[in-house]
C-alpha cells in the first residue's frame, strides 16, 4: 500500500452527480502512514487536530491565505478526512466518531467557504462523504449518523447553501448547486432513502 496524496483524493469530491446515487467515498490507501499530515502555501493558515486512535488519518493541503481547519476524530473507528483548500479564507470543520470508519475527502476552491461535516457511525459498513466547493461564499453542512451513509455535494459558484442530514442506515445523497445564491433545501433522509438533486440558475 502506499500514500495517495490529496491532488488525486480531491478528484473524488469533484465528481459530478451521475444517473444513479450509489457511489461510495473510499478512503485512499495511505499504508504505515496514521496521524495527521499538514501541507501549507501562504500566510495565516491553520490546523487543530484532535484523535483517540493510533490508526486515524488527517491530510491536509492548505494553498493560499487565512484558511483553517479543524479535524475531530474519536472512537474506535479508523477515521480518515482529507481535505484540500486553494484560496483564501475558507474553513474546513470534520468531526467523525464511532466503531466504523468514516471517511471524508473536502475540496474548497476559492473564497470564504465553509463546510461543517459531522460523521458517527458504529455499524459494519461505515459512512463516506465527498463535498466539493468551486467559487466563493458558499456553506455546506451535512450531519451523518448512522451505517453506511454516503454523500457527494458538490457546489459551483458563490453564495450557495445546502444542509443535509442523513439518519438511519443505508442512505444516499447526491447533490449539485451550479449557479450564485441558490437556496437551501434542507434535506433530510431517516433509513434507506436515495436521493438526487440538481439545482441551476
Amino acid at each position: 500500500m502506499k500514500r495517495t496524496t490529496l491532488g488525486i483524493i480531491a478528484l473524488v469530491a469533484g465528481l459530478s452527480a451521475p444517473a444513479a446515487a450509489q457511489t461510495q467515498v473510499s478512503a485512499p490507501n495511505t499504508g504505515p502512514f496514521d496521524g495527521v499530515f499538514v501541507e501549507q502555501i501562504g500566510d495565516d493558515n491553520s490546523g487543530s487536530f484532535s484523535q483517540s486512535n493510533a490508526e486515524q488519518n488527517a491530510e491536509v493541503t492548505q494553498d493560499g491565505d487565512d484558511n483553517t481547519v479543524q479535524v475531530t476524530q474519536f472512537g474506535d473507528g479508523d477515521h480518515f478526512a482529507g481535505i484540500d483548500q486553494t484560496g483564501a479564507s475558507n474553513l474546513a470543520s470534520v468531526t467523525q466518531g464511532g466503531s466504523a470508519q468514516n471517511v471524508a475527502v473536502l475540496t474548497q476552491t476559492g473564497n470564504a467557504n465553509t463546510i461543517l461535516l459531522s460523521q458517527n457511525d458504529n455499524g459494519l459498513t461505515g459512512s463516506g462523504a465527498g463535498i466539493a466547493q468551486n467559487g466563493t461564499g458558499n456553506l455546506a453542512t451535512l450531519i451523518q449518523d448512522g451505517d453506511n451513509n454516503q454523500a457527494i455535494l458538490a457546489q459551483n459558484g458563490d453564495n450557495n447553501t445546502m444542509s443535509a442530514t442523513q439518519v438511519g442506515a443505508d442512505n444516499a445523497l447526491e447533490w449539485t448547486q451550479n449557479g450564485n445564491g441558490l437556496p437551501d433545501m434542507s434535506v433530510i433522509q431517516t433509513g434507506g432513502a436515495t436521493a438526487i438533486i440538481t439545482q441551476g440558475n
